[in-house]
């Protein structure tokens, strides 16, 4: 069983952070709706698989990218991420890749 998504305020390490947009990842995992992100100038869509904290402290967001790169699972900098908006189409399974307790991530705020 999955627990439920949180963010421990403590553990961000006081960076600046835009308001709620953790919020919205986490609804995307939680939900399995995709979200539409700006990132290094393209628009992407993308499933959200596992959202933490890296080893060198940055946030990270795991995703299967359905569209806009050629990757098909990468890493985002969710600071680098813009115009991020949590879309009503949902997915039913992780990327084909996926292993939950994501080892790029030294914490885990949420992940399918």
């Amino acid at each position: 069983m999955n627990k439920p998504c949180v963010i421990d305020p403590l553990r961000l390490h006081g960076r600046e952070r835009s308001v709620g947009l953790d919020q919205v990842i986490m609804q995307s995992i939680l939900n399995k709706r995709r979200l539409r992100v700006t990132y290094n100038g393209k628009t992407r869509l993308v499933e959200p698989q596992c959202y933490g904290i890296g080893a060198k402290g940055t946030e990270l967001l795991r995703v299967h990218q359905i569209h806009g790169g050629s990757q098909p699972e990468p890493l985002f900098d969710v600071s680098k991420m813009t115009n991020v908006v949590l879309l009503d189409d949902v997915f039913t399974k992780p990327g084909p890749n996926y292993k939950r307790n994501d080892s790029a991530m030294k914490t885990i705020f949420c992940q399918l």
